[in-house]
């Protein structure tokens, strides 16, 4: 498997698997993909034998990106680098994807001298899984948000040491 930048070939393909889970994920047209992959401190897929196996976005403070959770960190914490998505498909989960794209994200957390990689995962509805992986990365609840009566996520971080 590699790991390398988004290209204009991939997006079709980005777009179908954040669909595949927008249930977790908030929607995303090709505009909105096209203007957070610029604004983004990373913005990759990862493939194997030219299949996307799942992307990842993330964002480092200072942004303009128009997102309650993202908003919260930015307001909260001076350095941080925020995963905004990580979306597996389900023919590549259970393979390590996620874990390659979080190394790939401390890495570079880690390079650009950040205090903590940050995430969001769903309460209600409930995203176990994503919970359960953060728990086993490490990442540790700050806060609990309500977006509205249907909605709460959980505010996490992992310490750069």
């Amino acid at each position: 498997m590699i790991i390398r930048a988004i290209l204009e070939k991939d997006i079709d393909a980005i777009l179908e698997l954040n669909e595949q889970f927008v249930h977790v994920l908030s929607p995303m047209d090709k505009s909105k993909l096209i203007r957070l992959i610029e604004m983004s401190a990373i913005s990759v897929v990862i493939e194997e034998d030219n299949h996307i196996a799942g992307f990842m976005l993330a964002f480092t403070q200072g942004v303009k990106y128009e997102s309650i959770n993202y908003e919260w960190f930015n307001e909260n914490y001076d350095s941080f680098l925020y995963i905004d998505r990580i979306v597996v498909s389900e023919h590549f989960q259970g393979k390590r994807v996620a874990s390659r794209l979080y190394k790939q994200a401390l890495d570079l957390a880690a390079e650009r001298s950040l205090s903590c990689v940050v995430a969001e995962i769903d309460i209600m509805p409930p995203n176990d899984p994503s919970l359960l992986f953060h728990q086993k990365m490490g990442f540790k609840e700050i806060q609990l948000l309500t977006h509205n009566e249907n909605k709460v996520v959980s505010l996490q971080e992992l310490i750069i040491s």
